[in-house]
């Protein structure tokens, strides 16, 4: 998959939804990376490969590709990972120099709660469980001179799995540390970094964001970090504009509010009919308060757990996510800020697996002699709905629109 790929690990099991989150990064003056993974899904198999390709370069990059998408349609497909294995080395070109005929590769096959996990020269991967770091049974065997780690292990709630590429235990080499990183001391930042409900794309940001520190903010080499997250689903409903005839206020409200999950308002407007609404209810005034001195503007109101303003939010968050998309690492940058913008990526982008979006796109007059339409709008929350289910949330959008 390239980086503009859909990335998405639809892994179900005993009311369980998986978290996903990545970052890889060029070695320095590379304009492709020689890390690659790819995800392979049926019914029953989840497959996602990671290949670290000799060298750097494009050269690397074809030999990861190949390795990660032979592997992966191999062994979704049943076949033996011994004759999986057989074939790449088979198929792929040797070096002249270093006599090596494939990458490196890490292989992770989850069938309902069950990890099969088999590694070849990529960092073990690194399981953290119950907040700690805990080690996983394994066995090897040898397949053309190469040692292969083997692993079965059922999965539980909470668990997180940290898949790399030996750009992250090298980081530093020559430069802060004499050895690199060093698988120990990747596990203690990891087991300290943790909390529970970090999602996986923090994980991973905060390891590919140490070893950049380490390589004195660049990269000595391709960098790849995946992380998954086993968890319950959760649920952010995202209410964006008001629907757009008044009549439809009180059913728009009240849809809205009855879905369980967190609850977003992304609107003056709207968070003011809101909070009339609510007045009416509870019969009080005053429910809607503004937060100063933040731009975008935050509101606070009863029952909701974030109030941003509208359209300029929005556009501010899609410029985080282009930032995002260009360099994943940003994300590290957009989770420090305290803006609306921000704190709304930071609850969709790190906390939410499932996103249902209430779009009302009733005209706002406050647009009027402006180049803003309600098209404009809506390819807005287009685009982020695209972000979003790039990211791998599940995207659920109800219109209450002309």
């Amino acid at each position: 998959m390239n980086k503009d790929g859909n990335y998405r690990l639809n892994v179900s099991f005993d009311g369980l939804v998986t978290d996903f989150g990545w970052v890889s990064l060029n070695k320095k003056r590379e304009t492709i990376c020689g890390d690659y993974f790819d995800i392979m899904e049926n019914d029953s198999d989840h497959v996602l490969v990671l290949s670290d390709g000799l060298g750097s370069g494009v050269k690397a990059n074809i030999l990861s590709t190949l390795t990660a998408r032979m592997l992966s349609h191999m062994i979704i497909k049943k076949l033996p990972i011994y004759d999986a294995v057989a074939a790449v080395a088979d198929t792929l070109p040797v070096c002249s120099v270093r006599h090596l005929a494939y990458s490196t590769f890490t292989v992770l096959d989850i069938r309902g709660r069950q990890a099969l996990l088999y590694q070849f020269d990529n960092p073990d991967a690194i399981l953290i469980r119950n907040g700690k770091v805990t080690a996983y049974p394994y066995s090897t065997f040898t397949l053309k001179e190469k040692v292969i780690h083997e692993s079965t292990f059922d999965l539980r709630e909470d668990d997180m799995l940290i898949l790399m590429s030996d750009g992250v235990t090298n980081a530093g080499m020559g430069k802060t540390t004499d050895g690199g990183w060093g698988r120990n001391e990747v596990l203690r930042f990891c087991q300290k970094k943790y909390r529970p409900g970090m999602s996986a794309q923090e994980m991973a940001v905060a390891i590919a964001y140490a070893g950049l520190a380490l390589n004195l903010e660049e990269t000595d080499d391709d960098l790849t970090v995946l992380a998954l997250r086993f968890c319950k689903k959760q649920t952010v409903n995202l209410m964006i504009g008001p629907p757009h005839t008044t009549e439809e206020d009180t059913a728009y409200m009240d849809n809205f509010w009855k879905k369980e999950g967190k609850h977003v308002i992304c609107g003056g407007t709207t968070a003011k009919i809101a909070a009339e609404i609510q007045a009416q209810v509870n019969n009080c005034n005053d429910v809607i308060q503004a937060v100063s001195g933040i731009r975008p503007t935050l509101m606070r109101l009863p029952g909701a757990d974030l109030v941003t303003e509208g359209l300029l939010t929005l556009e501010r968050l899609l410029e985080y996510c282009e930032d995002f998309r260009e360099d994943r690492v940003s994300f590290h940058e957009m989770l420090q800020k305290k803006d609306g913008a921000a704190q709304l990526g930071t609850l969709l982008f790190t906390w939410a697996t499932d996103i249902n979006i209430f779009f009302g796109n009733a005209y706002n007059e406050a647009y009027a002699g402006s180049e803003i339409t309600a098209e404009t709008k809506t390819k807005t929350v287009e685009e982020l709905m695209e972000h979003l289910r790039k990211a791998g949330k599940h995207v659920n959008v109800s219109f209450w629109a002309v």
